[in-house]
């Protein structure tokens, strides 16, 4: 990183992004929800097509941010480091391991790879959680996926 701070930087404003577009592809969805509630066909139509740019958005990022990884692994290029190459590739197969790991505790595991797992859950296990908070908010949140993230981050995040 201290040789690198700008491919560093770039890489992490790109992630930032990245999750930003992400948020705001949920916002869009709860105002489409609303906009069917009311019946309002034009706040509908608006809804949809910000979702649909969010999640376009999102995805450009994802893909831009994999061929960071990519890039660093060409030779000749500015910012060429086979260990940092090395250590994404660590990283990344060391996070799959330890997913499988949780999943295979929890359920069955049909496929784990860096896009994503996907794993068959007991009928019992509670997929879905909400909270409400003081200020009447309500805060929903998919429970496998943030127990992984929890699991991922306190091994592999940088504190």
């Amino acid at each position: 990183m201290r040789e690198n701070p700008f491919y560093v930087d770039t890489v992490r404003d790109f992630r930032d992004r990245r999750y930003e577009f992400k948020r705001l592809v949920k916002v869009w969805k709860a105002n489409l929800g609303e906009a069917k509630k009311e019946g309002d066909p034009e706040k509908i139509e608006i809804a949809k097509n910000r979702m649909a740019l969010y999640e376009s958005l999102q995805l450009a990022h994802k893909i831009i941010l994999n061929s960071f990884y990519g890039y660093v692994m060409k030779k000749g290029a500015r910012w060429y480091s086979m260990e940092m190459a090395a250590m994404v590739t660590h990283a990344g197969g060391s996070i799959i391991t330890d997913s499988r790991q949780l999943f295979d505790q929890i359920g069955m595991p049909l496929e784990l790879d860096t896009d994503g797992i996907w794993t068959l859950l007991p009928k019992t296990f509670p997929e879905a959680f909400s909270f409400n908070l003081k200020n009447g908010k309500k805060v929903n949140f998919d429970f496998p996926c943030t127990m992984c993230n929890h699991l991922i981050y306190d091994k592999y995040g940088n504190k």
